[in-house]
């Protein structure tokens, strides 16, 4: 029985990825300049998971800023923290936009993710509203204008 349960472990362990209508939970996280920020429970959360998404998001918000009500979070759950210190955080410490970095891979794993997509999440009184995916800027730019 105890290595039936050692099998099961990792399936019951597993998040369960937070759907349209669900609330999200009161997180607090670090900016790329180290500030700690709540994440909205209304607004829009923008979230990269990866070197390209990031890149994609950046950009966009460069472009045309971020309005107050969009935060932008970053999946660095896999990144090692040497890389993470030495190499990442010196770029984003470059952008003008608040950069929130998501260390928690098992809260990460919890949030709508679709392959080489930028997650769109809208928000209101901590439920999600709807979840969308941008492939490209231009994708991106329609679902916040």
């Amino acid at each position: 029985m105890k290595k039936l349960s050692l099998l099961l472990l990792p399936f019951l362990l597993s998040a369960q990825i937070l759907q349209v209508g669900e609330r999200i939970n009161a997180v607090t996280l670090n900016s790329q300049h180290e500030h700690k920020t709540l994440l909205m429970q209304n607004g829009v959360w923008v979230i990269g998971w990866d070197k390209e998404t990031t890149k994609m998001a950046n950009v966009y918000f460069e472009k045309y800023g971020m309005k107050r009500s969009e935060q932008l979070l970053i999946d660095v759950s896999q990144v090692p923290s040497g890389i993470l210190n030495l190499f990442v955080l010196p770029r984003m410490r470059g952008y003008k936009h608040e950069i929130l970095l998501a260390h928690d891979e098992l809260y990460n794993k919890t949030l709508p993710y679709k392959e080489n997509a930028v997650t769109v999440l809208h928000l209101k009184d901590a439920k999600i509203q709807s979840i969308e995916f941008a492939m490209d800027e231009e994708e991106l730019k329609n679902l916040l204008h």
